[in-house]
């Protein structure tokens, strides 16, 4: 140690050649900065020096941290000579100095890291970042990680560094908004290849909460946290068995507290464990559980069946893995007792027809003032436009969702160019039609594949792509590559609950569905099953073999948890099954308000609902029932649009516009479609059948007469969602009655 560490000159040198070796080294760092400021901090180091008895070079950061908050006026210089001289390079966060931008100036040079913060700000501006974070939020995070690292490069920085900088201020009340920074930062490094992977808002944070495990006996945790570390499941699938892992081990606490490591269980142990789960009840051996809703209740046969599985497969693995040795077979002892396999079968939770269509309507409609109430305090003061995300991501993300059957997570991990168009030719007709081919990301049970779905889903997406600016390419976390994706904003992929907590809280508000039903609440997976049913249940319905390739599954049995279908092929039979047009069969419905305020419509002195035939409008309540509505008799309940009462509607105030859906018959189906044959032979059949105010067509001299409902059908599916907003959008069913 140099002998002027403790205030000692060195022999045969002066105290005061002594002194001035020792302040060399400040007298350099200080050379370029203001002379008064260099001065003071230079003087404060030397007070502190003689005060102390102990050389500067000795300090520690405590000390350094303490000299400078006693240095009022050159504070910053004097934290900045503890970066330089004592290679503290935390010491502005130790001294809790806020004008760290000054102190890399001093330590750096002015102007030094300028280049870093423009480069993190021009990327960040390119993935259209609040504009408003990237000066205190993002810019005190770069100087931050900088300092740290002793350089003003982006380079020099470090995944290790960031991490324990991360950890750091996760564990300071206050110091979120750096936190944050200094994500963002991470997905620029990320992106330029600096570090391997972005920085998670939930790093750190992964992993078993210490108050399940301090419910456990450590012998049974051990085993659980060894067996969690190597197992190659899913980590959704790791992590709902190990909670049940877990619970198993209390169980054993409870009823066994000699027997607690899985090496010592026996046979009957095994089966009094499976007898016990068949009796269990919510919130037993549990644990720390925050839900206490249904505490007390049976646990449901699902919820059995999940425990018995997840503890047959723990053992199966540990002997598997010569871990421990056989005393049982876990595969016939802890198998599903018969009794509640029985209670296990298929059961879709499918949204019912009516609110789908209407869920359908709002979602096709979707703007960007649906979406203001859900976005932040932020977002509502500076008005619709500053929603988190643009509504044109958000409506591709529900084109997807309505027509595409994917699950959510299949969603977010969709690439950028997920969509292939390609013709093809219907082999009845001969006449072509647009196929879109919608690319499905690896899941969990199948490789990548392509599936046929509607044209207005791509048709969404490329409206999406046109906007949508340049992001960094993402490591897919199911195949470790680097891919662009397709719905990422702001450097990072959509959360994985918007959908749930967001979208579709939107999207039943705008339509007027509740949010629950008797299967529980509406969440994006039920989605999947309501599309697969009424594919499997259209007029031409697929096969199981399709559409289990359809909807991804490695095995049918899989399938079969959503309906039963016929056999065709795929792309053909879901062009036959014509999804998209069974739930837009609508007809354009007016609603006269004042007759039914003013009790008119109730004592029958005129109507109160006017069916839009194009020429005219129908009257008569029950026009979903009637034989004659695509061949209309022109009856007493119909108006024509030229006469005096049929102009006196349109312009009449109080008048509400709705839609009705349809439930057509074949006869009406072939009309549609434009056989002109199936008309006349339509109106010929029901020539002498009595229209619903007595008389025949015949009677009334209308034989003929076609309702162009395919116009309205065309005109849904031709308009962007923008130019389709409506107000009040309905769609009943056939059943429906005001």
């Amino acid at each position: 140690m140099n002998p002027a560490d403790n205030g000692q000159a060195p022999a045969g040198m002066t105290t005061r050649e002594a002194l001035l070796d020792l302040m060399r080294p400040v007298d350099e760092a200080v050379r370029d900065w203001p002379r008064k400021t260099g001065r003071a901090a230079r003087n404060r180091v030397l007070d502190a020096v003689r005060a102390r008895g102990l050389s500067y070079q000795s300090w520690d950061e405590a000390t350094w941290a303490e000299v400078s908050a006693e240095a009022s006026p050159a504070r910053l210089h004097v934290a900045a000579l503890g970066h330089l001289l004592g290679g503290y390079h935390r010491l502005h966060h130790t001294a809790g100095i806020h004008q760290i931008h000054k102190l890399a100036d001093l330590v750096f040079g002015p102007g030094a890291t300028e280049p870093a913060l423009r480069e993190v700000e021009q990327t960040l501006n390119s993935w259209q970042t609040s504009p408003h974070l990237l000066e205190w939020q993002v810019g005190n995070a770069v100087l931050d990680a900088l300092l740290s690292a002793a350089s003003p490069r982006l380079e020099d920085l470090t995944d290790t560094l960031l991490r324990q900088l991360v950890a750091e201020y996760d564990r300071m009340a206050g110091l979120n908004s750096r936190r944050r920074g200094l994500i963002k930062l991470s997905r620029v490094l990320a992106g330029k290849g600096i570090i391997p992977a972005p920085l998670h808002s939930n790093e750190g944070k992964a992993g078993p909460r210490s108050d399940m495990l301090s419910t456990v006996p450590p012998q049974w945790a051990e085993w659980a946290l060894r067996w969690r570390k190597f197992s190659t499941h899913e980590p959704g699938t790791i992590r709902s068995m190990f909670s049940v892992i877990l619970i198993a081990g209390r169980w054993a606490a409870e009823n066994h507290a000699d027997v607690i490591a899985p090496d010592q269980w026996t046979r009957d142990m095994a089966a009094e464990y499976i007898a016990d789960t068949m009796h269990a009840t919510v919130g037993q051996w549990a644990g720390h559980n925050r839900n206490r809703s249904r505490f007390g209740q049976p646990i449901s046969p699902g919820g059995r069946a999940a425990r018995i599985d997840s503890i047959r497969g723990f053992f199966c693995d540990l002997i598997e893995w010569e871990w421990i040795k056989p005393r049982f077979d876990p595969r016939r002892v802890m198998s599903m007792p018969l009794s509640l396999r029985a209670q296990m079968g298929p059961n879709p939770r499918i949204i019912d027809d009516a609110s789908w269509a209407k869920l359908m309507a709002a979602g096709l409609t979707l703007n960007a003032e649906d979406l203001k109430p859900y976005g932040s305090g932020r977002a509502r003061e500076a008005g619709w436009k500053a929603t988190y995300y643009p509504v044109e991501m958000v409506r591709a993300m529900v084109g997807v969702w309505l027509f595409g059957g994917c699950r959510v997570d299949e969603i977010r991990r969709l690439e950028l160019d997920c969509v292939t168009w390609d013709q093809a030719t219907d082999d009845t007709t001969g006449e072509p039609f647009t196929i879109c081919l919608l690319h499905i990301p690896q899941n969990k049970t199948s490789r990548p594949f392509n599936k046929p779905v509607d044209p207005i889903v791509g048709q969404l997406i490329d409206a999406w792509k046109l906007i949508r600016p340049p992001q960094p390419d993402l490591i897919d976390r199911k195949t470790g590559q680097k891919r662009p994706h397709l719905f990422c904003h702001r450097g990072q992929l959509v959360g994985k609950d918007y959908l749930n907590h967001n979208i579709i809280p939107v999207l039943c508000r705008k339509s007027g569905v509740p949010q629950t039903d008797s299967h529980g609440a509406l969440t994006s997976h039920r989605a999947r099953a309501t599309i697969a049913t009424q594919l499997l249940n259209a007029r031409e319905p697929l096969t199981v073999n399709d559409l289990q390739q359809w909807l991804g599954h490695k095995h049918p049995a899989s399938t079969r948890y959503y309906a039963e279908i016929l056999r065709r092929t795929l792309t053909a039979a879901y062009k036959k099954a014509d999804y998209f047009a069974r739930n837009v069969r609508t007809i354009q419905v007016l609603i006269d308000r004042e007759s039914i305020l003013t009790g008119a419509a109730a004592g029958g002195e005129q109507p109160w609902k006017y069916y839009d035939l194009g020429e005219g409008y129908c009257s008569y309540d029950f026009f979903a029932k009637c034989p004659h509505r695509l061949a209309c008799a022109r009856c007493p309940f119909y108006v024509p649009k030229q006469s005096t009462r049929g102009q006196l509607l349109a312009v009449k105030d109080g008048i509400d516009q709705m839609l009705e859906q349809l439930d057509l018959t074949d006869d009406e189906r072939d009309a549609l479609e434009g056989d002109r044959e199936a008309v006349t032979a339509l109106a010929e059949r029901l020539s002498d059948t009595p229209t619903p105010a007595g008389p025949t067509p015949r009677e009334l001299g209308t034989t003929s007469g076609f309702i162009p409902l395919t116009q309205l059908t065309n005109t849904l599916s031709s308009k962007t969602p923008g130019q389709r907003d409506m107000q009040d959008t309905d769609r009943k069913s056939p059943d429906y009655q005001e």
